[in-house]
């Protein structure tokens, strides 16, 4: 052997040996983890057992409380089902994408979602939602290879009440999920429609809570619209029934029943995806007024807390549990979701990423958020909430001098919210921020059995016909 070669032969050993070295310095590459976004529909942050609700009727999502970040302080972006879900999915707030904040009357186009991202990523992506006003008409199946939105006739005894009840949707999701081979990450979107009125629970869910007393103990009368104060919203109304604690136990059955069947899709996500690490995030869209200024079982009306405060709760590898009272928004998920993928992508939103307030010595900086309704604005600061009131609003209307009613209030320690001085500042960024607001998007002709089913569910009122139905704005106060 010559002596050239030899020193060839040791050069290539020593270069073999350290790369061999340094590799196995390296940690191998983390796989992308999959990816769970929970909706659940009218669902207020109290009446979950993890946030102080009396009784134990969400131990599914107390356990997602138990080893994640429970935010205390989570605002929705809007009161009504199309607008916030717009937000959820874009990390923009509704008057800034298309959808706006009419509830099944526009669509979303013009801005990449989460989904979108997702798929560019080399996910699989699967949407099952259980809400008529989120159809892919609405633009939200955008970036999702499966939208399933196929809904049933949920009561049999009110033939033309379209919805798709928890177990049918989850059944969906847990066949889409056991079909996935592993091979790929996959981000999925579980939308149940429980706890949206009217409150029907199972029989097997009937009692399990039973009256919960509000505030209110006189039986009610039924309004003859579903929108209102004093009365029980006439979508809602259940034959021979005027107790408003049994409207609410009922509503906490509801949940009750979410909860399980939440259970079962989790339980099959989290099979699925053994050679991964799983990132769940649960939120609801809006709340439900239970009382509060004299509404019952409605939502929509307002942005005050009882429609605006939801939960969000978020579940990701290295997360120790705790309970954060950052004040946080619904258009923080998207970039929430993309860091803890850690996806190459920047997207442009009005959220910032929660990560940096999941260990308990670290808090996010001072803030405010907003959230919408129709006719309606309100700047969400810790604590302190300024809303403006008008038909139609506009920056303009909301300058000194416009014709728009404002009001600031306050949290007390006790949870009450009382009035405080108008912050005229708060004001100003309504103002500032209703001037971003994007051009609408209308969804165009609706198909007569779409209108049956929005009529049904209570968005358009009895009188709308097919021809009204692009031109009249559903029910306020309603999904």
């Amino acid at each position: 052997m010559s002596h050239s070669f030899r020193r060839w032969l040791s050069l290539g050993l020593v270069v073999s040996l350290s790369l061999g070295a340094v590799a196995c310095s390296q940690e191998p590459p983390v796989a992308s983890p999959n990816v769970l976004l929970i909706t659940l529909d009218t669902l207020r942050s109290d009446w979950i057992h993890a946030y102080g609700f009396q009784s134990e009727n969400t131990p599914v999502i107390d356990g997602l409380a138990d080893r994640g970040v429970l935010f205390e302080n989570a605002i929705a972006a809007a009161s009504l089902t199309a607008p916030s879900h717009g937000s959820i999915m874009t990390g923009r707030y509704a008057r800034e994408h298309s959808i706006g904040t009419l509830n099944g009357e526009s669509r979303l186009e013009g801005v990449e979602t989460l989904a979108d991202f997702f798929r560019q990523a080399g996910y699989e992506t699967g949407a099952f939602v259980s809400n008529v006003v989120l159809r892919r008409r609405i633009g939200l199946d955008r970036g999702f290879d499966v939208y399933d939105d196929e809904l049933g006739k949920s009561e049999e005894n009110r033939p033309a009440y379209f919805e798709r009840p928890a177990e049918q949707t989850a059944k969906r999701a847990i066949d889409w999920l056991t079909k996935r081979s592993g091979e790929k990450p996959f981000f999925m979107w579980l939308h149940l429609q429980d706890p949206h009125g009217p409150y029907t629970p199972p029989s097997d869910y009937e009692g399990k809570v039973g009256p919960v007393p509000l505030r209110m103990k006189s039986d009610l009368s039924v309004l003859n619209r579903n929108t209102g104060q004093a009365g029980i919203p006439a979508y809602q109304a259940l034959p021979g029934v005027a107790d408003p604690a049994h409207y609410a136990g009922r509503y906490a059955e509801e949940i009750m029943y979410a909860d399980y069947w939440l259970g079962e899709v989790i339980k099959t996500f989290e099979s699925r995806g053994v050679t991964r690490e799983a990132v769940i995030v649960l939120t609801a869209d809006h709340g439900e007024s239970l009382g509060e200024q004299g509404y019952f079982f409605q939502h929509g009306q307002s942005v005050r807390p009882e429609l605006a405060r939801v939960p969000l709760i978020v579940v990701a590898p290295k997360v120790a549990p705790r309970k954060a009272s950052d004040l946080v928004s619904h258009v923080d998920i998207v970039p929430t979701l993309i860091d803890l993928a850690d996806l190459s992508v920047d997207p442009e939103t009005s959220g910032i990423s929660l990560r940096s307030s999941f260990t308990s010595d670290r808090t996010l900086d001072s803030r405010v958020v907003f959230s919408d309704t129709e006719g309606e604005s309100g700047l969400y600061g810790q604590n302190r909430l300024t809303r403006v009131l008008g038909s139609a609003l506009s920056s303009r209307a909301v300058q000194p001098g416009g014709s728009i009613q404002s009001e600031s209030l306050e949290e007390t320690e006790s949870g009450a919210w009382r009035p405080v001085q108008i912050d005229t500042s708060a004001v100003e960024q309504i103002s500032n921020y209703l001037d971003r607001a994007v051009e609408l998007v209308p969804v165009g002709a609706m198909a007569e059995e779409h209108i049956e089913q929005l009529r049904a569910l209570g968005y358009l009122d009895p009188e709308v016909g097919p021809d009204e139905s692009n031109s009249k704005t559903p029910a306020q106060g309603t999904p």
